[in-house]
Parts: structure tokens; C-alpha cells; sequence
């Protein structure tokens, strides 16, 4: 597609959403400092982004359900949040069973503005009671669905409308394992969008390197929303990069509000001097190409060392079979099958 072409689509009303305080999370082993989120939560609204979700990467009482602890609270990034933006609106992840309603309201008295509800796929009915109260409470509320790639665009749709009636204000289309290739991801939420009545948000991951094409096409395809990440920190592979999309959006925008270089120099002087856990290349491509979850990879590597089979191989096979939940027991039997041949 040529620049002319581009300059023709209409990118004004592109929102990003910047979630390195939580996508980003994971990266560093949930171990930001208050220090760290006071600078990053500043510099983002110092450079006009508007839309800010900090905490646990797994969201609300992530760090006490799962036991994997922060070094910042809940409550305590509450406070820091208020005490640190004036023009930005912020909010935390929620995963119903990871998180109760408590643990929203919670966050609500602590001056929350926003709320992004993660279900799978699969399965939405979760995120229906706890949209219910962000709405009666005045928040923003987004849906986030999961593993969006599981199912086919009639199914996706199906979710979004799903959420719509329980009240969402608007859903995201998730690439939790960045498979998606830009077609795919133009033609998803260019066919989606037709078929039901909320704006449609676009989270990323970088497995592929195509997690900023596939921001682009998720707005060439209608997307509103776009989650990025200042370097792309975030979980595996990590997420469309937030200083690079805002020039993005300034090549084709001119008039944008977000300060391209201030977000670099953000991205530079705080976030990539961090020490982040390591990232195994092989298996984040071979996971995006198999669309496979990194959450799954620990299981997986498991029983292919149980079993003396290849790990790329047995992750190959498990795609084929199960890609939302597969089990240890599904996992190991097929190990024992390809072991066999």
C-alpha cells in the first residue's frame, strides 16, 4: 500500500491505550519500582496519551491469588496514579476468578477510571457482572477478549456482541500469541466491525515482528484502540511499540497529539535500561507460528523432556489439537504418541 493510499485513511480518532506498567510487567517479573511507575505514568501524559493501565499483568489481586508478588501493591499503584496524572485517565486489568468484585470495587474508591475485563474467547459469561459494576460506577469499560485467534470472524463477533449487551463500551480483539499476519488482522476487524455496535480495540504481541504492521491494519480495519507498550516491553515477545506507533500515526496525522520524540526519549532514558527476564527467541516465533500462548510453554517443554520428544514439535501438535486450555494430561498423552513413532 502506498503512502498516498495511506494518507487517505483516516487515523484522527486512533486511540492508544499504553499498558507498560502492565503488559510490561511480566518482562521485568513484576518487579517495577514506585519510582519507575511515577516516571513512565508522567512522561506518557506529558506526551499526550490519555489512556494509561498500570499493575500486576495479570491484573487486580493477580499478586496475591497467583502468588506472584509485586513490589508495588494494588492499592499502593492506586495512590501513585492519583497523586501522578491530571489529564490521563487510568485503570488496571481484571480477570474475573483471578480478581472478585472486592477487589474492583476497591479499585473504583481508589479513584480507578478505567477497567479493561480479560475473559477468553471462549467463554465471556465471567466478564458479565463485573462490566455491570464498572458501568453503574461510571467507568470506561472495555471487554478484552482473549485468545482471540481461536475462533473464526463469525464466532468473534458473536463474543463482541456478547459484551456489547453486558454493557461494554468497547471490545478488544487480542493476538495473544502474535500469530496474525496484517491481512488477517484488516480483514477481522474490517468484517467484525460491520456486524456489531462498539468500537473495537487491538492488543498485539511481537512473535512474528508484525505487531506495529498489525496495529496499522487493525485501524485500517476500524480499530479505535490501540494498546503499545514504550519499547515494546511486555510479555514473551512483548507488544506493538508505542513510541514508534505514534509516528506512525504523526507520518500519516500530522496533527496528532502525541509527542512522538518525548515518547522515545521516554522509552530510552526510563524503560530500556531495565533488566528483563530472558526471552527464548525460538520459542516465541515457534509459538507464533503454531499459535500457541507463551503461558502454555513451561507445560509443554515438561513433557517433551517426560517423554524425550521435541518441544517444537509436541507444541506443534498440541496447536492442532487445543490452543485455549490444553491440559497436562492431553499434553503428556500426546507426547507418549509422538515418543511412540
Amino acid at each position: 500500500m502506498s503512502r498516498e493510499t495511506l494518507a487517505n485513511t483516516s487515523l484522527d480518532a486512533v486511540e492508544i491505550l499504553d499498558c507498560t506498567l502492565r503488559d510490561g510487567s511480566y518482562s521485568v517479573g513484576f518487579q517495577f519500582t514506585e519510582e519507575t511507575i511515577r516516571r513512565v505514568l508522567t512522561g506518557l501524559e506529558n506526551s499526550g496519551i490519555r489512556i494509561i493501565e498500570l499493575g500486576h499483568g495479570l491484573g487486580l489481586n493477580a499478586a496475591e491469588a497467583l502468588s506472584k508478588p509485586t513490589l508495588v501493591s494494588d492499592e499502593r499503584c492506586f495512590e501513585i496514579a492519583v497523586d501522578s496524572l491530571r489529564a490521563a485517565d487510568w485503570g488496571m486489568f481484571c480477570i474475573p476468578g483471578v480478581a472478585e468484585l472486592s477487589h474492583l470495587k476497591r479499585a473504583i474508591a481508589g479513584g480507578m477510571r478505567l477497567v479493561r475485563v480479560g475473559v477468553d474467547i471462549t467463554d465471556v459469561a465471567p466478564a458479565e457482572e463485573f462490566i455491570k459494576l464498572a458501568k453503574e460506577s461510571g467507568l470506561k469499560t472495555f471487554a478484552n477478549l482473549m485468545k482471540t485467534n481461536v475462533l473464526d470472524i463469525e464466532g468473534v463477533a458473536s463474543a463482541v456482541r456478547q459484551c456489547a449487551a453486558y454493557g461494554a463500551d468497547s471490545v478488544y480483539l487480542v493476538d495473544s500469541v502474535g500469530g496474525y499476519l496484517p491481512s488477517e488482522v484488516t480483514e477481522l476487524f474490517g468484517r467484525v466491525g460491520q456486524s456489531v455496535g462498539v468500537p473495537l480495540g487491538f492488543h498485539g504481541h511481537d512473535n512474528l515482528g508484525l505487531a506495529n504492521a498489525n496495529a496499522l491494519a487493525a485501524t485500517h480495519g476500524g480499530a479505535r484502540y490501540i494498546d503499545a507498550t514504550l519499547d515494546g516491553i511486555g510479555r514473551g515477545a512483548g507488544n506493538t511499540v508505542t513510541e514508534v506507533f505514534a509516528t506512525i500515526l504523526h507520518s500519516q496525522t500530522p496533527d496528532t497529539e502525541y509527542d512522538y520524540q518525548a515518547l522515545a526519549r521516554l522509552s530510552e532514558t526510563v524503560v530500556r535500561p531495565l533488566s528483563r527476564l530472558h526471552d527464548d527467541r525460538t520459542y516465541q516465533v515457534v509459538g507464533g507460528l503454531t499459535q500457541t500462548h507463551s503461558s502454555f510453554f513451561p507445560l509443554i517443554t515438561k513433557c517433551a523432556e517426560a517423554q524425550g520428544v521435541d518441544v517444537f514439535e509436541l507444541m506443534a501438535a498440541v496447536a492442532d489439537v487445543e490452543r485455549v486450555k490444553p491440559t497436562e494430561e492431553l499434553t503428556m498423552g500426546i507426547a507418549a504418541t509422538l515418543a511412540t513413532r
